[in-house]
């Protein structure tokens, strides 16, 4: 079986309940002060109706939840900024109906390889820099692979690749709430598998961050 050197492409994407990403005027301070008043009130309402102070528990959740609102929204501001700013790091886009930021990093791995080139290392080290500063990251790394050569074969060689930057990243002590990868092969093309633009795009480790947000500090 003929493989050429894949070009892995990690794509970064930061959801969280207590946020709205940018994309128009607000600010993602703003808007995540916003939803996070509504879902806090919302919060706090069931509490307290559960102990008879139904609309002060509503009251307290919605402030509380709009000041813990407005902190996400202001580190998801600043986490964007610094990984745009990482080697290799490349369309750093915001989806606000989603409420997601993604992006995406190329790394390259040897033929039929799972090994992280000294090379391609460097990039990692800058992502994980960025990673060192919020703890309230949950972090899951998905590998991806195109249609070329057997469907277990790929399946495996996804999981392989997506580990090896999994254990990389966990080389680095990473102080955050959750590391953890998954493979799924060929089964999730995000291009076609008949053009070799495609299948590059197709051959990705992606990386899913949501936020704990009992790990938020406090600035």
């Amino acid at each position: 079986m003929k493989r050429t050197t894949s070009l892995i492409v990690i794509g970064t994407l930061l959801t969280g309940s207590c946020y709205l990403m940018s994309g128009c005027a607000a600010s993602n301070t703003a808007k995540g002060a916003g939803i996070g008043a509504a879902a806090g009130a919302t919060l706090g309402g069931i509490i307290g109706h559960q102990s008879g102070h139904g609309a002060q528990g509503a009251i307290i959740g919605g402030v509380a939840g709009g000041a813990l609102g407005a902190l996400i929204g202001k580190r998801l501001d600043r986490q964007k900024e610094e990984l745009e700013k990482v080697p290799g790091m490349q369309n750093v886009q915001v989806n606000e109906q989603e409420q997601t930021i993604s992006a995406s990093i190329q790394i390259l791995f040897n033929v039929d390889s799972d090994q992280i080139k000294p090379g391609e290392a460097k990039k990692l080290d800058e992502l994980a820099a960025v990673f060192a500063k919020y703890p309230e990251n949950i972090v899951v790394i998905e590998g991806h692979t195109d249609s070329d050569g057997s469907e277990e074969y790929n399946q495996k060689l996804s999981e392989r690749r997506a580990r090896s930057v999994e254990n990389y990243l966990r080389g680095k002590h990473l102080n955050i709430a959750s590391l953890s990868s998954v493979g799924y092969g060929e089964s999730r093309p995000i291009a076609s598998n008949d053009t070799p633009a495609g299948k590059a795009a197709n051959r990705r480790v992606e990386l899913k961050i949501s936020v704990d947000p009992k790990r938020v500090p406090q600035e």
